[in-house]
């Protein structure tokens, strides 16, 4: 479906894709929440905060963190930006893609072409997130909390 893009149009798709995939990571080591409790820690148009969130809950790692954040800016550049024409071609694009970590973690697939770093780089990404779905325990409530309520509760029947 990608292949049909513009450039812009592929990096801002596929960071949505990423964003889903992160919003599912982060409700499924989430204790169980509401929309907007969720919408707390993952905000609509806010994936940077998303990003940060998740790893401060431990959703995911600092490399994913860190590529993640990489890969929004490059999203934000194109989004931004939307009369320069801009492509993967551009300097700025091409410099951005350059630092991109996660695209040269394998040799076989390692490239010097701006959208194949970002499409191996946001593949990465996605396995990486979507294989820790089913790793990842959730959150639970803290033990102390649940004391201090039970001694309020005993306190209130007193």
């Amino acid at each position: 479906e990608f292949r049909s893009e513009s450039d812009r149009g592929c990096a801002v798709l596929v960071l949505c894709v990423l964003e889903d995939l992160l919003i599912e990571t982060v409700k499924h080591r989430l204790p169980v929440c509401s929309n907007e409790e969720l919408r707390s820690i993952a905000p609509f148009g806010r994936l940077s905060t998303t990003v940060s969130n998740a790893f401060l809950i431990g959703a995911i790692s600092r490399r994913e963190r860190d590529e993640l954040s990489r890969l929004i800016k490059i999203r934000n550049k194109f989004a931004h930006k939307a009369l320069e024409g801009l492509s993967f071609s551009h300097p700025d694009i091409v410099d951005m893609c350059k630092k991109l970590e996660l695209a040269d973690v394998f040799d076989e697939f390692k490239s010097d072409v701006p959208p194949i770093r970002f499409n191996i780089s946001a593949l990465l990404v996605y396995s990486s997130l979507h294989t820790s779905l089913g790793a990842l325990d959730k959150l639970g409530e803290l033990e102390a909390r649940k004391h201090v309520l039970q001694s309020y509760s005993d306190f209130e029947e007193q």
